[in-house]
């Protein structure tokens, strides 16, 4: 069987097991040394295989990147039809979108029925999404359980357990993760971040060695290209900024857990009216709620909504700072490709930002207290002065430049390699 971005429809799953005359359309390069020379059947997990969305578009970079290589199989409900790289796409139900945790559940369930009899044709079943049949899995945010544990109270816990036991969401999930989490010598974990890895084993009790860690990229030589291209006096007067404004960029989906609320009351604390905010992202159901947040606090005509965004890169040629003041993120990739758009940035510490693990403060300024609003106006004044913000902008670029989407593949092969190493020769 040729594999060409097949769209399979079929289900269940029953013809894959042909492989060896995938065409690879690609130069070999670094990745393939790490397994050996082996060219791998990988099965991928995701219910959106999309470049929008983190644990999405993570799972969609180091995927493409692996068929390079690898003959590559990817099981979800929905995929960019666009992606060039040869790979095979098998559609898995989705009777329900909504509630949520209904479509995970069902994710899981027909994910493992569908991989009951063809399991054995793949190297790795690689999943970046919960479900319970799984080699490898990538955890791209902190345990559901946490949100139980981490009270402080004897009183305030036993209230959330009373909730979670009468919420079938609640069971749904924490009967998910326990399975994730089971300590089992076939399995491995990898981690988007240390504080990711660090919130499991705080929650579950696993040790060390069962994790890899594979941290976001960014497409480095991309993000330039568009940048350069861009025309920033037209984006600019798209989103209706004077060529004198200085334009402050916040991008990420959920609002409130991304710290826009905290934003929005320091721009206003800001004596200057020149510094205009433009905001890049779906808001999770809450755009309104915080259009209103800035209208309340006199900032109307200073703030911008551009809505979800697809090709986020352009807009980093019209801002002049980047401002992520997270509450909490597991590893968001927008600082680093904000950086290697040339963009000065403030972003959260670790643990409230996974990113910030490999970032120094002279590379970007770093919040200690993303809710100090105190704080967070003084690094937005700090970075517009111009000498502070060619410096966060010359190694900021420097360092984006190392942080790269092969680098996270090669590092998800690696814990591919560990995972094989530990399997006992067939006999």
């Amino acid at each position: 069987m040729m594999v060409a971005n097949l769209k399979k429809n079929r289900f269940p799953m029953d013809d894959i097991l042909a492989a060896d005359s995938v065409p690879n359309r690609l130069q070999p390069n670094c990745l393939n040394n790490l397994i050996n020379h082996k060219r791998l059947k990988i099965a991928v997990l995701i219910r959106d295989f999309v470049t929008t969305g983190g644990a999405e578009r993570y799972a969609c970079e180091v995927t493409r990147r692996l068929a390079r290589e690898h003959e590559v199989h990817v099981f979800c409900q929905n995929w960019d039809a666009t992606v060039s790289e040869v790979i095979a796409f098998h559609r898995i139900p989705k009777p329900l979108a909504k509630p949520s945790f209904v479509n995970q559940l069902l994710f899981s369930f027909f994910t493992r029925r569908a991989l009951a009899s063809a399991r054995p044709a793949f190297d790795i079943v690689h999943s970046h999404d919960k479900v319970t049949a799984f080699d490898l899995l990538t955890i791209h945010c902190p345990c559901f359980r946490g949100f139980i544990t981490d009270k402080k109270t004897w009183l305030s816990r036993l209230l959330i357990w009373l909730s979670v036991i009468t919420s079938p969401r609640s069971l749904g999930y924490l009967g998910l993760e326990k399975g994730q989490f089971t300590l089992r010598p076939d399995r491995r974990l990898i981690a988007v971040s240390t504080s990711v890895k660090e919130d499991v084993q705080h929650n579950y009790p696993l040790p060390g060695s069962f994790f890899s860690l594979a941290q976001p990229g960014a497409d480095y030589e991309q993000i330039r290209a568009v940048v350069d291209m861009a025309d920033r006096q037209a984006l600019r007067q798209q989103y209706h900024f004077g060529p004198d404004d200085f334009v402050l960029l916040f991008v990420g989906t959920e609002f409130k857990r991304k710290g826009l609320g905290n934003l929005l009351a320091a721009l206003a604390r800001l004596d200057a009216p020149k510094v205009r905010l433009l905001v890049a992202g779906g808001g999770g159901g809450k755009m309104q709620i915080f259009k209103q947040l800035a209208q309340d606090l006199g900032l109307a005509d200073r703030v911008a909504f551009a809505g979800l965004v697809r090709d986020v890169f352009p807009l980093y040629a019209l801002a002049d700072l980047f401002v992520l003041p997270t509450i909490s993120d597991p590893c968001p990739m927008s600082p680093v490709e904000a950086m290697a758009g040339g963009l000065a940035t403030i972003m959260s510490r670790s643990p409230f930002c996974g990113t910030a693990e490999h970032i120094r403060q002279d590379e970007a300024l770093i919040l200690q207290d993303p809710t100090d609003l105190d704080e967070l106006v003084a690094a937005i004044r700090q970075g517009m002065d111009r000498d502070c913000r060619a410096q966060l902008q010359e190694k900021g670029q420097r360092l984006a430049q190392t942080l790269s989407w092969e680098k996270t593949a090669a590092a998800t092969l690696e814990a591919y390699q560990q995972l094989l190493d530990a399997r006992p020769p067939k006999s």
